[in-house]
């Protein structure tokens, strides 16, 4: 599966406007040169650093094109900058339980590597396999950053045990790798939210570092060396003139008010692509006065941007101009009022796209312009002269992944749906990706037809595009659903073409023993399983189903050993069950009935494993506790018995 890049713009001059600055523009980021020796050194020389600044300020910049190119020529270990929220499509029902948090960020840290190297990782288990030593033979620092913090400080809709898990995990590996050098980009509207959060996960030191805006002088210099580089040229006082009105704050009528001290760097770098664009902007900057064509520069950042927001989030012009000016322009910021569907992700997409700041004053969350700069020309905005939104398909899947990300699946639907309509012919891979998050959207909903069938046509277009890792994975998704679904048969006819696609991937050899185990075919399954181990030597997943499998064949020992060794911090419920049926077969009662106590309160409603649990009760003696799991069993739904399994409980049942 391939990550779903932002467009990438030609650059017509030496500014790259409202995006941030990439490993590609590296010859080109100026103006921070201490910035990025001083956190460079920080960074190398605390467990734990933070860095913070308003918005657009330039955080993503300064690491992407700064700091991590120098560190990398330095030889240092360091990873690619993480994100807790991924634009990669992954065929939901193939992964094994995970974190949504966890794998968005393994595959931002792990770009190079293929899902089934980072799915069902934890990030310790992520470093510790990136772990390197020196000559001498010591741990080598490892240095690892994750930008917009923001995104897992903001509860979320559908996914806060994930979230909250997530933050668990996240500071448990700071805690127990010294070797680990942490560095946490966020903005300072967050900053005593993430303070909050580091004290309460046992306060860890940290060094701090605010990315302040340009000052005057900085930002002349920027613009000297950045068109120098591109061999563009700028007159004196043309380059005065567009600073000088940057800082300038001007009322709706356009009267200058007053003047800041400080330059906004992404102001800067949108006012300079206009002014320096294609065609140039600057004989009409020269003819006119300099407020008139720096407030049209800002005014069309503001008006794209908000048109965005407003077709992402399926709000027409008028209602968000109007939330906007009564909520933000006019009346305080204090969002009191709010026409419908207006909601909390609306607004942190408007704060994302760097239009609003919500600081906390006194308790609550205050709106207001994210730049003072920014207030004329929001004010003078007319909605009915807003640009056309961004509809390509890559955008629109994009927004889709952002909706479903946010706990929206209506809306992601509507937009994926969209993006499959204006998908153009020859776009074919970003055509298979629309129709991967189509099928993972009807399996979350519980129309698994409908993800089977969608998945098959993702799978057909990456057959014409000769990719066997995707095929192999959506074929495994199909499988595994299948399985689900109590057809066996069918399982492991999709599971072995998915084998036959991608024969070394552990994940779907993984999927294959399971479906195996589930048809009862245990031999069969051990087999494929050790397989797996044999090549790859750790593989978590594959580690705790042989252990699991073990533990029903009555081997406790190994089972022991095999669910042991699979090291996770939080076993799934099958673990833990497969764990207490090893040590009842020990006669470790005592250890066994607590680990059932605790598994029979996570398995809920799950058949399957209520019968499991009731065999380990009977082995440790409380038959009474074991008739009570095995009528639960017989009356479970997610999933219930299958008919042989209830055989299974009626037997059990007699014998108690």
């Amino acid at each position: 599966m391939t990550a779903i890049s932002e467009a990438h713009h030609p650059r017509h001059g030496p500014f790259v406007g409202a995006r941030p600055f990439d490993a590609r523009d590296e010859a080109l980021f100026f103006g921070r040169t201490e910035e990025i020796a001083e956190l460079t050194d920080m960074w190398r020389h605390n467990r734990l650093t933070i860095l913070h600044s308003d918005a657009a300020a330039g955080k993503t910049s300064l690491l992407r094109a700064g700091i991590i190119p120098a560190l990398r020529s330095a030889n240092e270990r360091v990873l690619p900058i993480g994100r807790a929220s991924s634009s990669r499509v992954w065929p939901t029902p193939a992964l094994p339980d995970h974190n949504p948090y966890v794998l968005a960020l393994l595959s931002s840290w792990g770009t190079d590597e293929p899902p089934s190297r980072i799915a069902g990782l934890s990030v310790d288990d992520f470093l510790r396999k990136r772990g390197g030593t020196d000559r001498h033979g010591a741990p080598e620092p490892t240095l690892a950053a994750i930008d917009q913090v923001e995104t897992f400080l903001r509860q979320a809709s559908t996914n806060e045990h994930h979230r909250c898990r997530f933050l668990d995990e996240l500071f448990e590996t700071l805690d127990e790798r010294p070797n680990l050098r942490l560095l946490l980009s966020v903005r300072t509207d967050y900053l005593d939210e993430l303070l909050r959060v580091v004290k309460g996960f046992g306060g860890h030191a940290y060094a701090e570092f605010c990315l302040r805006p340009f000052t005057p002088e900085t930002a002349a210099e920027v613009i000297r060396l950045s068109s120098e580089a591109t061999g563009n040229r700028s007159a004196p006082d043309q380059v005065k003139g567009m600073l000088d009105e940057l800082r300038t704050i001007r009322d709706e009528t356009g009267k200058a008010r007053e003047r800041t001290f400080a330059i906004d760097p992404l102001l800067l770098q949108v006012v300079g692509a206009y002014l320096w664009g294609d065609p140039p902007a600057f004989e009409r900057f020269a003819a006119a006065e300099p407020d008139i064509e720096v407030d049209r520069a800002l005014g069309d950042f503001c008006a794209r941007m908000l048109a965005a927001v407003a077709a992402d989030y399926e709000l027409s012009p008028s209602r968000l101009h109007a939330w906007l000016r009564r909520a933000v322009l006019f009346e305080g910021g204090r969002g009191a009022w709010s026409p419908a569907k207006v909601t909390a992700t609306v607004v942190h997409a408007l704060e994302d796209r760097h239009l609003i700041r919500a600081p906390h004053q006194n308790g609550l969350r205050m709106h207001a312009p994210r730049q003072r700069r920014l207030l004329g020309p929001l004010r003078r905005l007319d909605a009915g002269q807003w640009p056309p939104p961004p509809a390509g398909s890559a955008h629109l899947l994009r927004a889709a992944l952002q909706a479903d990300f946010e706990g929206e699946p209506d809306r992601a639907h509507r937009l994926a749906q969209e993006a499959a309509r204006v998908c153009p012919p020859e776009a074919m891979r970003t055509r298979a990706e629309i129709e991967s998050l189509l099928g993972n959207l009807a399996y979350e909903q519980g129309l698994l037809d409908e993800a089977i069938t969608r998945y098959h046509s993702a799978a057909g277009v990456y057959e014409a595009l000769h990719d066997s890792t995707a095929v192999g994975w959506l074929l495994a998704a199909v499988g595994r659903i299948a399985l689900a679904q109590g057809r066996q048969s069918t399982a492991i006819e999709e599971l072995r073409a998915a084998v036959s696609r991608v024969p070394h991937d552990p994940l779907v050899q993984t999927s294959f023993g399971q479906a195996l185990w589930e048809a009862d075919q245990p031999r069969a399954a051990l087999s494929v399983l050790s397989g797996v181990l044999d090549r790859e030597g750790d593989a978590p997943e594959a580690r705790r189903t042989r252990g699991e499998i073990l533990a029903h064949l009555g081997d406790a020992e190994s089972a022991l050993r095999d669910i042991e060794q699979s090291r996770s911090r939080r076993p799934q419920p099958s673990t833990r069950v497969a764990r207490a049926l090893a040590l009842a077969t020990l006669s470790r009662t005592e250890a066994a009935s607590r680990e059932l106590d605790g598994a029979v309160t996570e398995t809920e409603d799950s058949g399957p494993l209520l019968l499991s649990a009731a065999r380990a009760r009977k082995l440790i003696g409380d038959i009474t506790g074991a008739a009570r799991l095995i009528d639960r069993a017989k009356s479970a739904q997610h999933p219930p018995l299958p008919q042989d399994q209830l055989r299974i409980a009626e037997r059990l049942l007699e014998d108690s």
